[in-house]
């Protein structure tokens, strides 16, 4: 079975839904996950246009940084927005990142990659478009890091992104987190790791949705 996880590393659904995956396959041993990109933010004219300062743009992600506070416990929105690192950050660059750590390790590479972008974002108070930032990063999940210099900003890794965020709107995903499992049935936004089990134990059962409810993409 695979999952495409489209996702943003900006997206604190996301942020979550990766956890829950985490936690889902490692009990899966033939479960794939698929790691693909969607920009909430695809540009930073997009954001000056609801936040014409950077003090107006650390607002707008301290109401995202809000929404776990819902989630984890002891999560504090607070501490990361007063390091005051984070500004006109926008999706682009960290997803181009995540990519150019997918060329050097597959799957594997991108996920642990956008996992510790997230924890910068979310955790940290790291801007994620900062190129020290994200070569750091680099570091920390061990990829060669003069190959993942060239890359993480090359036409390849743009293109990769686009073309990504290209498929997820050819399927009416217009939104993340998703999650499209065999290229036909989709789930939309945060789903309880509960639900996924049973839709993926349903899905391994039956072939297609019996006990849960469940759309094919194109149906939606």
């Amino acid at each position: 079975m695979e999952i495409k996880f489209f996702h943003d590393v900006l997206c604190p659904f996301c942020f979550l839904t990766s956890m829950r995956l985490k936690n889902i396959v490692k009990d899966y041993q033939d479960l794939k996950i698929k790691h693909k990109a969607f920009m909430m933010i695809s540009s930073l004219e997009d954001l000056k246009a609801i936040a014409p300062t950077e003090a107006d743009a650390r607002e707008v992600f301290k109401n995202e940084f809000n929404i776990l506070t819902r989630y984890l416990k002891d999560y504090d929105p607070d501490k990361p927005i007063s390091k005051g690192k984070i500004g006109y950050v926008w999706s682009l660059p960290p997803l181009m990142a995540c990519k150019a750590a997918e060329f050097q390790k597959g799957d594997e590479g991108h996920w642990d990659y956008f996992s510790k972008a997230q924890e910068k974002f979310f955790i940290e108070g790291e801007d994620v478009t900062n190129d020290d930032v994200l070569i750091s990063i680099a570091k920390e999940v061990n990829l060669d890091v003069e190959k993942f210099i060239q890359d993480f900003k090359s036409k390849k890794a743009k293109l990769a992104v686009i073309q990504d965020e290209e498929e997820a709107k050819a399927m009416g995903i217009r939104g993340v987190p998703a999650l499209l499992i065999n290229d036909k049935w989709l789930i939309r936004g945060l789903q309880s790791e509960e639900y996924l089990r049973k839709v993926i134990e349903d899905l391994e059962k039956n072939g297609e949705p019996k006990n849960v409810e469940l759309k094919a993409y194109w149906e939606q």
